[in-house]
Protein backbone atom coordinates (compact mmCIF):
# COMPACT_ATOMS: atom_id res chain seq x y z
CA UNK A 1 0.00 0.00 0.00
CA UNK A 2 1.28 3.49 -1.45
CA UNK A 3 2.11 6.11 1.63
CA UNK A 4 -0.23 8.19 -0.71
CA UNK A 5 -2.95 5.67 -0.29
CA UNK A 6 -2.73 5.05 3.40
CA UNK A 7 -2.76 8.61 4.30
CA UNK A 8 -6.21 8.89 2.72
CA UNK A 9 -7.17 5.88 4.11
CA UNK A 10 -6.44 7.46 7.63
CA UNK A 11 -8.26 10.42 6.83
CA UNK A 12 -11.52 8.70 5.34
CA UNK A 13 -11.54 6.91 8.65
CA UNK A 14 -10.71 10.38 10.75
CA UNK A 15 -13.67 11.98 9.11
CA UNK A 16 -16.14 8.54 8.89
CA UNK A 17 -15.74 7.21 12.38
CA UNK A 18 -14.89 10.33 14.23
CA UNK A 19 -15.23 13.57 13.09
CA UNK A 20 -18.80 13.50 10.88
CA UNK A 21 -20.28 11.72 13.86
CA UNK A 22 -19.08 14.08 16.57
CA UNK A 23 -20.69 17.23 13.85
CA UNK A 24 -23.68 14.95 13.95
CA UNK A 25 -24.07 15.20 17.71
CA UNK A 26 -24.00 18.91 17.93
CA UNK A 27 -26.27 19.72 14.79
CA UNK A 28 -29.74 18.80 13.71
CA UNK A 29 -30.51 15.61 12.72
CA UNK A 30 -31.89 17.06 9.28
CA UNK A 31 -28.24 18.78 8.84
CA UNK A 32 -26.11 15.89 9.67
CA UNK A 33 -28.24 13.76 7.23
CA UNK A 34 -27.53 16.69 4.28
CA UNK A 35 -23.81 16.62 5.31
CA UNK A 36 -23.57 12.35 4.93
CA UNK A 37 -25.49 13.12 1.20
CA UNK A 38 -22.58 15.31 0.28
CA UNK A 39 -19.42 13.46 1.75
CA UNK A 40 -20.71 10.15 0.17
CA UNK A 41 -19.96 11.74 -3.18
CA UNK A 42 -16.66 12.78 -2.94
CA UNK A 43 -14.82 10.22 -5.16
CA UNK A 44 -11.52 9.81 -2.48
CA UNK A 45 -13.32 9.26 0.36
CA UNK A 46 -13.62 5.69 1.87
CA UNK A 47 -12.33 4.77 -1.55
CA UNK A 48 -10.48 2.12 -0.68
CA UNK A 49 -13.02 0.46 2.02
CA UNK A 50 -15.84 1.42 -0.46
CA UNK A 51 -13.76 -0.08 -3.60
CA UNK A 52 -13.13 -3.40 -1.95
CA UNK A 53 -16.78 -3.59 -1.27
CA UNK A 54 -17.64 -3.01 -5.19
CA UNK A 55 -15.05 -5.70 -6.06
CA UNK A 56 -16.84 -8.59 -3.86
CA UNK A 57 -20.72 -7.37 -5.23
CA UNK A 58 -19.47 -7.17 -8.49
CA UNK A 59 -18.42 -10.64 -8.27
CA UNK A 60 -21.99 -12.11 -7.98
CA UNK A 61 -24.41 -10.24 -8.91
CA UNK A 62 -24.73 -6.74 -11.79
CA UNK A 63 -24.20 -3.59 -9.65
CA UNK A 64 -25.23 -0.91 -12.08
CA UNK A 65 -24.25 2.61 -12.17
CA UNK A 66 -20.93 1.63 -10.13
CA UNK A 67 -20.26 5.40 -9.02
CA UNK A 68 -24.20 5.34 -7.90
CA UNK A 69 -23.57 1.93 -5.91
CA UNK A 70 -20.38 3.47 -4.29
CA UNK A 71 -22.05 6.60 -2.89
CA UNK A 72 -25.02 4.23 -1.36
CA UNK A 73 -22.49 2.22 0.40
CA UNK A 74 -21.23 5.18 1.61
CA UNK A 75 -24.26 6.66 2.99
CA UNK A 76 -25.52 3.00 4.95
CA UNK A 77 -21.80 3.39 6.36
CA UNK A 78 -21.92 6.91 7.69
CA UNK A 79 -24.87 6.90 8.53
CA UNK A 80 -24.66 3.64 10.99
CA UNK A 81 -21.51 5.30 12.52
CA UNK A 82 -23.58 8.39 12.76
CA UNK A 83 -26.41 6.90 14.44
CA UNK A 84 -24.06 5.06 17.11
CA UNK A 85 -22.34 8.26 18.32
CA UNK A 86 -26.05 10.07 18.28
CA UNK A 87 -27.44 7.08 20.44
CA UNK A 88 -24.62 6.88 22.98
CA UNK A 89 -24.17 10.98 23.16
CA UNK A 90 -27.46 11.22 24.09
CA UNK A 91 -29.51 11.94 20.72
CA UNK A 92 -31.11 8.65 20.66
CA UNK A 93 -34.64 9.81 20.38
CA UNK A 94 -33.70 11.94 16.81
CA UNK A 95 -32.24 8.38 15.65
CA UNK A 96 -35.50 7.00 16.54
CA UNK A 97 -37.91 9.40 15.01
CA UNK A 98 -36.05 8.44 11.73
CA UNK A 99 -37.13 5.14 11.61
CA UNK A 100 -40.13 3.82 9.91
CA UNK A 101 -41.46 0.34 10.58
CA UNK A 102 -43.18 -1.63 8.13
CA UNK A 103 -45.62 -3.48 10.49
CA UNK A 104 -46.26 -2.54 14.81
CA UNK A 105 -43.05 -3.21 16.88
CA UNK A 106 -44.89 -4.98 19.38
CA UNK A 107 -45.58 -8.05 16.85
CA UNK A 108 -42.03 -9.24 16.93
CA UNK A 109 -42.52 -9.68 20.99
CA UNK A 110 -41.28 -12.28 22.57
CA UNK A 111 -39.98 -13.73 19.17
CA UNK A 112 -36.78 -14.29 18.03
CA UNK A 113 -35.40 -11.49 15.06
CA UNK A 114 -33.53 -12.91 12.32
CA UNK A 115 -31.62 -10.45 10.42
CA UNK A 116 -28.12 -9.64 8.43
CA UNK A 117 -25.17 -7.70 8.20
CA UNK A 118 -28.09 -5.33 6.42
CA UNK A 119 -28.14 -1.36 6.00
CA UNK A 120 -27.83 1.19 9.04
CA UNK A 121 -28.76 -1.64 11.31
CA UNK A 122 -27.08 -0.60 14.65
CA UNK A 123 -30.53 1.53 15.49
CA UNK A 124 -32.52 -1.46 15.43
CA UNK A 125 -31.58 -2.39 19.12
CA UNK A 126 -32.25 0.85 20.72
CA UNK A 127 -35.46 0.78 19.19
CA UNK A 128 -36.58 -2.47 20.46
CA UNK A 129 -35.75 -1.40 23.83
CA UNK A 130 -37.84 1.67 23.95
CA UNK A 131 -40.69 -0.61 22.83
CA UNK A 132 -39.76 -2.44 26.21
CA UNK A 133 -38.78 -5.89 24.28
CA UNK A 134 -35.67 -6.78 26.01
CA UNK A 135 -33.32 -6.92 23.00
CA UNK A 136 -30.41 -9.36 23.19
CA UNK A 137 -27.81 -9.86 20.90
CA UNK A 138 -24.66 -12.03 20.09
CA UNK A 139 -21.57 -10.15 18.35
CA UNK A 140 -18.01 -10.85 18.09
CA UNK A 141 -16.07 -8.10 19.56
CA UNK A 142 -13.43 -5.33 17.69
CA UNK A 143 -10.54 -7.61 16.30
CA UNK A 144 -7.53 -6.44 18.48
CA UNK A 145 -5.56 -6.33 15.44
CA UNK A 146 -7.41 -3.24 13.92
CA UNK A 147 -6.12 -0.63 16.66
CA UNK A 148 -2.49 -0.94 14.32
CA UNK A 149 -4.01 -0.23 10.96
CA UNK A 150 -7.26 1.43 11.63
CA UNK A 151 -7.03 3.44 14.73
CA UNK A 152 -10.34 5.45 14.12
CA UNK A 153 -11.90 2.72 12.97
CA UNK A 154 -11.02 0.98 16.13
CA UNK A 155 -12.01 3.26 17.93
CA UNK A 156 -15.72 3.57 16.48
CA UNK A 157 -16.18 -0.39 16.79
CA UNK A 158 -14.83 -0.28 20.06
CA UNK A 159 -18.01 2.45 21.29
CA UNK A 160 -20.24 0.21 19.53
CA UNK A 161 -19.38 -2.57 21.78
CA UNK A 162 -19.83 0.30 24.26
CA UNK A 163 -23.30 0.76 23.10
CA UNK A 164 -24.35 -2.48 22.82
CA UNK A 165 -23.34 -3.19 26.57
CA UNK A 166 -25.32 0.02 27.54
CA UNK A 167 -28.01 -0.30 25.48
CA UNK A 168 -28.78 -4.57 26.08
CA UNK A 169 -26.68 -5.05 29.80
CA UNK A 170 -26.66 -8.49 30.14
CA UNK A 171 -28.38 -9.36 26.81
CA UNK A 172 -25.28 -8.20 25.25
CA UNK A 173 -23.59 -11.88 24.41
CA UNK A 174 -20.24 -12.07 22.64
CA UNK A 175 -20.18 -15.05 20.24
CA UNK A 176 -17.84 -18.14 21.50
CA UNK A 177 -19.48 -20.59 23.67
CA UNK A 178 -22.66 -18.80 24.03
CA UNK A 179 -24.73 -21.51 23.02
CA UNK A 180 -25.81 -22.04 26.08
CA UNK A 181 -26.71 -18.57 27.05
CA UNK A 182 -28.19 -17.50 23.48
CA UNK A 183 -30.93 -21.04 24.40
CA UNK A 184 -31.71 -19.56 27.85
CA UNK A 185 -32.36 -16.12 25.90
CA UNK A 186 -34.60 -18.29 23.82
CA UNK A 187 -36.76 -19.53 26.42
CA UNK A 188 -36.73 -15.86 27.79
CA UNK A 189 -39.77 -13.32 27.03
CA UNK A 190 -37.43 -10.78 25.35
CA UNK A 191 -36.41 -10.75 21.58
CA UNK A 192 -33.23 -11.84 20.48
CA UNK A 193 -31.59 -10.32 17.18
CA UNK A 194 -29.28 -12.61 15.40
CA UNK A 195 -27.34 -12.03 12.37
CA UNK A 196 -27.03 -15.51 10.55
CA UNK A 197 -25.14 -13.97 7.46
CA UNK A 198 -21.88 -14.21 9.60
CA UNK A 199 -19.26 -16.30 8.26
CA UNK A 200 -18.78 -19.64 9.90
CA UNK A 201 -16.75 -20.15 12.68
CA UNK A 202 -13.75 -22.68 12.36
CA UNK A 203 -15.29 -25.67 13.84
CA UNK A 204 -18.58 -24.96 13.87
CA UNK A 205 -21.30 -27.15 12.10
CA UNK A 206 -22.91 -25.50 8.68
CA UNK A 207 -24.90 -26.06 5.84
CA UNK A 208 -24.68 -24.82 2.39
CA UNK A 209 -27.69 -22.99 0.80
CA UNK A 210 -27.85 -21.03 -2.93
CA UNK A 211 -27.64 -17.41 -3.23
CA UNK A 212 -27.18 -15.68 -5.85
CA UNK A 213 -26.70 -18.47 -8.21
CA UNK A 214 -23.85 -20.14 -5.64
CA UNK A 215 -23.32 -22.27 -2.91
CA UNK A 216 -22.92 -20.37 0.27
CA UNK A 217 -22.16 -21.84 3.94
CA UNK A 218 -24.13 -21.08 6.63
CA UNK A 219 -23.91 -21.81 10.73
CA UNK A 220 -26.44 -24.52 11.82
CA UNK A 221 -25.83 -23.66 15.55
CA UNK A 222 -28.47 -20.60 15.73
CA UNK A 223 -31.12 -22.73 13.57
CA UNK A 224 -30.71 -25.88 15.95
CA UNK A 225 -31.24 -23.74 18.66
CA UNK A 226 -34.32 -22.13 17.44
CA UNK A 227 -36.12 -25.41 16.37
CA UNK A 228 -35.44 -26.85 19.57
CA UNK A 229 -37.16 -23.98 21.45
CA UNK A 230 -40.24 -24.53 19.05
CA UNK A 231 -40.61 -20.56 18.50
CA UNK A 232 -41.61 -18.88 15.56
CA UNK A 233 -39.64 -15.63 13.98
CA UNK A 234 -39.21 -12.53 12.14
CA UNK A 235 -37.34 -12.03 9.51
CA UNK A 236 -36.03 -7.82 9.46
CA UNK A 237 -33.75 -5.91 7.40
CA UNK A 238 -32.85 -2.03 7.92
CA UNK A 239 -33.30 -0.58 4.55
CA UNK A 240 -32.66 2.97 3.54
CA UNK A 241 -35.24 4.96 2.51
CA UNK A 242 -35.94 5.12 -1.58
CA UNK A 243 -36.47 9.12 -1.57
CA UNK A 244 -32.45 9.76 -0.47
CA UNK A 245 -33.60 11.56 2.69
CA UNK A 246 -31.51 8.83 4.67
CA UNK A 247 -34.53 8.16 6.60
CA UNK A 248 -34.64 4.14 7.41
CA UNK A 249 -37.07 1.62 7.31
CA UNK A 250 -37.27 -1.40 9.23
CA UNK A 251 -38.87 -4.15 7.33
CA UNK A 252 -40.27 -7.00 9.64
CA UNK A 253 -41.63 -10.20 7.78
CA UNK A 254 -43.24 -12.85 9.97
CA UNK A 255 -43.84 -13.99 11.86
CA UNK A 256 -43.01 -17.46 10.55
CA UNK A 257 -43.48 -20.91 11.76
CA UNK A 258 -40.98 -22.06 13.55
CA UNK A 259 -39.80 -25.83 12.47
CA UNK A 260 -37.19 -27.49 11.16
CA UNK A 261 -33.20 -26.08 10.45
CA UNK A 262 -33.73 -27.18 6.90
CA UNK A 263 -37.04 -25.34 6.58
CA UNK A 264 -35.54 -22.24 8.39
CA UNK A 265 -32.43 -21.93 6.16
CA UNK A 266 -34.25 -22.55 3.18
CA UNK A 267 -36.14 -19.25 4.07
CA UNK A 268 -33.55 -17.42 5.58
CA UNK A 269 -31.79 -18.42 2.38
CA UNK A 270 -34.37 -17.22 0.14
CA UNK A 271 -34.80 -13.51 1.88
CA UNK A 272 -31.18 -12.41 1.97
CA UNK A 273 -31.21 -13.74 -2.11
CA UNK A 274 -33.99 -11.70 -2.43
CA UNK A 275 -32.24 -8.78 -1.06
CA UNK A 276 -28.75 -8.74 -2.70
CA UNK A 277 -30.83 -8.56 -5.68
CA UNK A 278 -30.56 -4.74 -7.01
CA UNK A 279 -29.75 -3.55 -3.74
CA UNK A 280 -26.21 -5.29 -2.77
CA UNK A 281 -25.05 -1.93 -1.41
CA UNK A 282 -26.75 -2.79 1.67
CA UNK A 283 -24.50 -5.37 2.68
CA UNK A 284 -21.98 -4.65 5.10
CA UNK A 285 -19.42 -7.31 4.61
CA UNK A 286 -18.76 -7.68 0.97
CA UNK A 287 -15.26 -7.82 2.22
CA UNK A 288 -15.49 -10.84 3.79
CA UNK A 289 -17.50 -12.48 1.24
CA UNK A 290 -14.56 -15.17 0.42
CA UNK A 291 -15.83 -17.00 3.42
CA UNK A 292 -19.65 -16.99 3.12
CA UNK A 293 -19.46 -18.54 -0.81
CA UNK A 294 -16.94 -21.16 -1.80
Amino acid sequence: MSLKHRVSQQLSDLLAYVLIPLIAVVTPGSFSRWLLRRVSAWRWFLSGSAEQALAGAARHDRVGNQDEWLRDWKRVELLDFRDLYMMLFWRGRTVLSEIDCSQPIGDVRGLPMVGMHWGPGISVLRYLDAAGLQPAFPYRPPEGELLRSRPFYYLASHLAERYLAKTLGQGAVPVGGAGKVVSGLLAGKGSICVLMDAPPMSGRGTEQRTVLGRPARFNTGFPDLLAESGKDYFLWAMNLSEDGSLRKQLELSGPNRGGSREDFLDHFAEFLDLHLHGRSWHWRIWHAEGQLWH
